[in-house]
């Protein structure tokens, strides 16, 4: 069973009110055993003693008038005895005081406390008297039993307090261990993840709350690591982006200048070089173009600003049409529209859901695709959209990343078509922010499958 912090604390003080008094109680009941045997016998010789002082005094009555006389008749019973008397008159009287003759043997509170015994005597000279007995040792009987009791409660106190003590070092060195030391490695890592170092993990295996705390500081730390492991790629894709871009853009520019100057010296002379050079131009154009849309598609993207217009569709009608304006846009590829298309309502932004499937069209045919199939299908409360193609496929170590910004696998084929690393990235974000989800299968050599979804459009009752 594991206790929790809450329960353990509760113990803790529970055990150190509870267990001095049991040892207290354990210890004068174990001490106390014998005792009333011996306060039988205590009382036996208590009884004795106030006989034989009754009896000494009435011998002595007629000498109280010579106090010195009465001391020395008494003498042998108070050395016996180790007491002190004095003797009282019926007025109060003082009329003998052994303080004026003997000294103590012992001096202690508990002479005063508990060595004191008082008795009535009647005599026939004096008539009625009282006496105070003093004890002047408890070692003594009948006052040894006075020192077993004093030391029966002095032992009772010193073993609850030496059960105290221990409780208190026990508690405290597991409160150290428990709370205090994790508390500390908590700090410890603290300083560490502030200094950078977000591989420091505490050693802490209790599920109590502690443990839990400790838990959430440790998902908090790889979140965190993770968090500025991404915004690092993110800055070195940025940076090498920025090299890219500067490459990609110089390539094409460099290009339509040459074919420009060659226009301008007359080096193509005829129709058909001058078509040919008008024909570069106008594809290194289009490259340009393409670079320039998706960085500005993904400024809007970053700031948020990329707007959905969504509009009421029939999704057969929809993915009809743009099936066909693929098959315009790329006539030399064999598109292939699988058949049935569901007819169900779909709220979208049209403009933005053909851009996805552009893309993805024209990523298959720029990496090799020469056969491409789309596929739509119903998976009840869903549109599955599939894009399969039978290009040169993605590498097993890129494909987690390929929805990544800036991410480009391949750098010499990504500058050789003129990608920017953003189109997947765009079209993401355009799928997410309709509802739904995007994710590829890909096979090198065997060429790769996009599927996307979009929710149905369910009209309220």
């Amino acid at each position: 069973m594991r206790w929790g912090l809450k329960p353990r604390l509760i113990l803790a003080f529970v055990s150190i009110i509870i267990l001095p008094i049991a040892a207290a109680i354990l210890f004068m009941t174990f001490y106390s055993a014998g005792m009333e045997e011996r306060a039988g016998k205590s009382e036996d010789e208590l009884d004795l003693l106030l006989s034989e002082v009754k009896t000494t005094i009435n011998e002595n009555a007629q000498y109280l008038e010579d106090p010195d006389l009465f001391y020395e008749n008494v003498r042998p019973l108070m050395q016996k005895y180790q007491i002190g008397l004095t003797v009282y008159s019926s007025e109060g009287e003082t009329l003998f005081n052994s303080s004026g003759y003997q000294k103590r043997q012992e001096e202690s509170i508990w002479l005063d406390r508990l060595g004191k015994l008082n008795v009535d005597v009647l005599t026939q000279e004096q008539g009625e008297l009282s006496a105070e007995i003093q004890a002047h040792s408890l070692t003594v009987p009948p006052f040894s039993q006075f020192k077993e009791m004093i030391y029966a409660i002095l032992g009772a106190i010193g073993i609850g307090l030496a059960v105290l003590l221990a409780l208190i070092l026990l508690w405290t060195w597991y409160i150290s261990k428990t709370i205090l030391q994790p508390l500390k490695e908590i700090y410890q890592a603290t300083e560490e993840v502030i200094e950078g170092n977000l591989d420091y993990k505490i050693r802490y295996g209790k599920q109590d709350e502690i443990g839990r705390f400790i838990h959430g500081f440790d998902l908090m730390r790889d979140h965190l690591k993770k968090s500025i492991e991404q915004q690092q790629q993110y800055e070195r894709a940025r940076k090498q982006l920025i090299a890219s871009i500067s490459h990609d853009l110089r390539t094409p520019l460099a290009s339509i200048k040459g074919y420009v100057e060659g226009l301008e010296d007359g080096i193509a002379k005829n129709e058909e070089m001058q078509k040919k050079y008008y024909s570069v131009i106008k594809s290194k154009t289009n490259q340009l173009d393409r670079l320039i849309e998706d960085l500005f598609e993904f400024s809007k993207f970053e700031l948020e600003q990329l707007s959905i217009d969504k509009n009421l569709v029939n999704s057969r009608e929809f993915f009809q049409e743009a099936f066909h304006n693929a098959q315009l846009d790329y006539q030399g590829v064999e598109l292939v529209l699988a058949e049935p298309i569901p007819a169900v309502s779909l709220k979208i932004d049209s403009g933005r859901i053909k851009q996805v499937m552009a893309n993805l069209v024209d990523n298959a045919v720029k990496y090799g695709g020469t056969n491409i199939l789309l596929k739509v299908d119903n998976q009840g409360g869903y549109l599955q959209i599939s894009i399969k193609d039978n290009g040169q496929g993605i590498a097993e170590e890129d494909l987690p990343f390929i929805f990544n910004p800036f991410f480009r696998g391949e750098k010499s084929r990504s500058r050789e078509s003129g990608g920017t690393g953003l189109g997947l990235a765009i079209v993401k974000y355009i799928v997410e922010a309709h509802g739904g989800e995007i994710h590829a299968e890909s096979q090198p050599g065997k060429g790769s499958e996009f599927t996307f979804t979009l929710p149905l459009y369910l009209r309220q009752k």
